[in-house]
């Protein structure tokens, strides 16, 4: 803050936008998440996504240079329904990052989380920064999914993992502030 002329000048932050899809099978999660993340409630009905949902959340971040830095993400929850998969360019088109996620209650989401990889590759989002999520965590007595299988994975992926539960908020902020800092440290490398 810097006096002029005897009014107070606030030094502005540096904003960002950057566009962040969320991809994974149907009902593992992805709406309850950013629905935790941004009004902080749990929905129990499930209602599927028709098309795409877009959320945006405003976050300070500190950059690689220690300063403090706004970063809106617009979140694109994606459909996982395969009667929208022919949707799906326009939605990944332009996207900065990714969020991959799967139910630890559902091998067949886990195994299907490399073809909604792939299909981000086909799109154009080989060199995006992506995060690996394991959601719904608090159902522990159904659990199909361990850790090392997540570490495994998120090695394959280079994807950074994290076991999240949309209903109690574990470990959701945490997992959106880890993807904001990625995507703009990512942006920052760039010419």
């Amino acid at each position: 803050m810097s006096k002029d002329n005897g009014g107070i000048v606030f030094k502005g932050k540096t904003e960002h936008i950057f566009k962040v899809v969320i991809i994974g099978d149907p009902a593992v999660g992805k709406t309850s998440l950013l629905t935790r993340f941004s009004s902080n409630k749990f929905e129990k009905k499930y209602l599927p996504t028709v098309g795409v949902n877009i959320t945006k959340e405003q976050l300070e971040v500190e950059n690689p240079m220690g300063e403090e830095v706004v970063v809106n993400l617009m979140m694109w929850d994606v459909a996982g329904q395969p009667q929208f998969y022919m949707l799906h360019r326009p939605y990944f088109n332009g996207a900065d990052g990714m969020i991959l996620v799967f139910d630890v209650t559902r091998s067949s989401s886990f195994s299907n989380v490399k073809n909604w990889y792939n299909t981000a590759v086909k799109y154009g989002l080989s060199g995006a920064p992506r995060i690996l999520v394991g959601n719904k965590i608090d159902l522990k007595d159904e659990r199909k999914i361990i850790v090392p299988m997540m570490e495994h994975l998120g090695d394959e992926l280079n994807a950074p993992y994290f076991e999240t539960s949309a209903l109690t908020g574990e470990n959701v902020k945490t997992m959106f502030m880890k993807m904001a800092k990625m995507v703009l440290e990512s942006k920052m490398k760039k010419p």
